[in-house]
């Protein structure tokens, strides 16, 4: 006899959501316009990733984070290599490593002075980016503004698949009418009494209404027929 397995019920099915579905579809055409134009996707396809978010408000202000990020941190790059350029310690391995480490303080103090603390881990990057992967052959004025444009073309393609694409929002649960009957008492709770029925004593029950005591009279006679 062959042993059916246990239907799975349908909040627990596993599926794949929108916000998976749109990255994925962002990333592609960032991999094809790079391929388009002949270059690498790689930054592009990072922006889109980190852009997509589970609502458009979030994906809007990820984008908004990322592209300020780009420019303090590409700014911040491109003025450091030419310092130390004119110092003459900007292939100095360690002297350079020292000062993209301690530069990184200021930077992320500024994105906290501007209000903009989500912005900091973006900011962050390109300027390591500039300033670690800068070569002999590499113009750092040429390398801040192809990450920035890389950037800005991933944040575009995440905010166009993300208003194109619309989310699917759970269904909700129908509220009970307005005029629907109001739930019986629970069985052995106590139900109130009514508003002309004598009082209880303490520790027993409702005493009837025919079976209260006789007062005597006050001459000690007897009740006419």
């Amino acid at each position: 006899m062959e042993h059916q397995k246990p239907a799975v019920p349908p909040e627990h099915r596993r599926h794949i959501g929108m916000r998976i579905v749109k990255t994925v579809i962002a990333v592609f055409v960032c991999g094809v316009l790079a391929w388009a134009r002949g270059q690498s996707g790689f930054y592009s396809m990072i922006a889109a990733v980190v852009c997509v978010q589970n609502t458009a408000g979030k994906t809007i202000e990820s984008s908004i984070n990322r592209m300020i990020g780009t420019l303090i941190g590409g700014v911040a790059g491109v003025v450091m290599v030419y310092a130390m350029d004119a110092l003459g310690i900007l292939y100095v391995e360690l002297a350079r490593y020292t000062l993209s480490a301690l530069l990184l303080i200021p930077i992320i103090e500024l994105c906290l002075w501007i209000k903009k603390p989500g912005c900091a881990a973006m900011a962050c990057i390109v300027f390591l980016c500039v300033t670690v992967n800068h070569s002999v052959d590499d113009t750092p004025v040429i390398y801040s503004i192809d990450r920035l444009f890389e950037t800005l073309i991933g944040v575009a393609l995440a905010c166009g698949v993300d208003i194109l694409l619309p989310y699917h929002t759970p269904a909700q649960t129908p509220a009970a009418p307005e005029n629907a009957a109001p739930d019986a008492p629970a069985p052995g709770s106590p139900e109130e009494a009514p508003a002309d029925a004598p009082p209880a004593p303490e520790g027993g029950e409702p005493v009837p209404e025919d079976a209260a005591p006789e007062v005597p009279r006050a001459d000690g006679g007897e009740d006419l027929p």
